[in-house]
């Protein structure tokens, strides 16, 4: 199928991503356990790119090269975070792929089956309560039941490379940072917009969805993305209520020499108290100094 024909239908191209999910690739260019490889394009290892890769394979790396395939978007919802791989994870530190051989990080993906991001939250989040002690014999009723159901002898070292591992993704794509998804509110429309078939605009940033939703193409690869959360929440001071007490006044009203002013009063000793002359080519009557005041308050 040529890309051009399913990039001009959305669903066809999302079926495109997912496909890429679906791809089994026996080999590798580094010695990454078999288990715990997810996806070329999600984390940091490769393939072998010589005449012993897969037709099918290659022909999906060349083209998503050629259209400059690669994650992008503004936000992600929390749930697109949690379904990220944590093994070598693409978006997070260099650093993480170091952390991937550990003892404790073998235990988590032999033992507690530690694949994604959000399986490693789950755990991090396991043993909080009071009764928790920082120790490998930690008597704690979280602890018991990882031992009791994973087999695991360590579990307060598990879930501290859980954490560990957890800190080296960025803020964009830590599920436990405030997102725009918390605070982003979906587009309401009036009464009145639904008889003019008025669709109110929707301003949420958020990419939410499957793991299918944040790939882009023909992106700039001279322009990268930031992995930091976008700062989209809006402060906005109480409003405060002031009362002004406004008027007009003229002098031999209706009159050839007739004079108007106008005054303002907020309260005593207030710098924004006014008294003012109307300039002469305003007509000078006591409803024109009342006007003027108003204007001017």
């Amino acid at each position: 199928m040529r890309l051009k024909t399913y990039l001009s239908f959305r669903p066809t191209w999302t079926k495109v991503a997912d496909a890429l999910f679906a791809l089994k690739v026996p080999t590798s260019e580094y010695n990454v356990d078999p288990k715990v490889r997810t996806n070329i394009f999600l984390q940091s290892w490769q393939t072998y790119k010589n005449k012993s890769q897969i037709p099918r394979l290659k022909t999906l790396i060349d083209t998503a090269k050629k259209y400059g395939l690669r994650i992008e978007g503004i936000a992600f919802s929390r749930d697109i975070l949690r379904s990220m791989p944590i093994w070598y994870h693409k978006e997070a530190h260099p650093q993480i792929c170091s952390m991937n051989t550990t003892r404790a990080s073998i235990c988590l993906q032999r033992k507690h089956g530690i694949r994604t991001v959000g399986d490693a939250l789950d755990l991090a989040n396991k043993c909080q309560g009071p009764d928790h002690q920082a120790i490998s014999t930690c008597p704690g009723e979280g602890c018991e039941d990882i031992r009791a159901r994973y087999n695991c002898k360590h579990p307060n070292g598990c879930i501290n490379q859980a954490r560990k591992l957890l800190d080296m993704l960025p803020p964009k794509w830590d599920p436990r940072s405030e997102l725009p998804e918390d605070y982003e509110q979906k587009p309401t429309a009036n009464g009145n917009d639904s008889e003019e078939k008025v669709i109110p605009f929707d301003r949420r940033v958020t990419t939410s969805g499957t793991l299918a939703e944040i790939f882009r193409i023909f992106t700039d690869e001279n322009v990268q993305p930031s992995n930091q959360v976008p700062l989209l929440r809006q402060t906005i001071d109480e409003p405060r209520m002031i009362t002004v007490a406004t008027d007009g006044s003229c002098e031999h009203n209706g009159e050839e020499n007739a004079r108007a002013g106008a005054g303002i009063f907020i309260t005593n000793w207030c710098s924004k108290n006014k008294s003012l002359k109307l300039p002469r080519y305003l007509p000078q009557s006591n409803q024109t100094g009342e006007l003027v005041a108003a204007k001017v308050a």
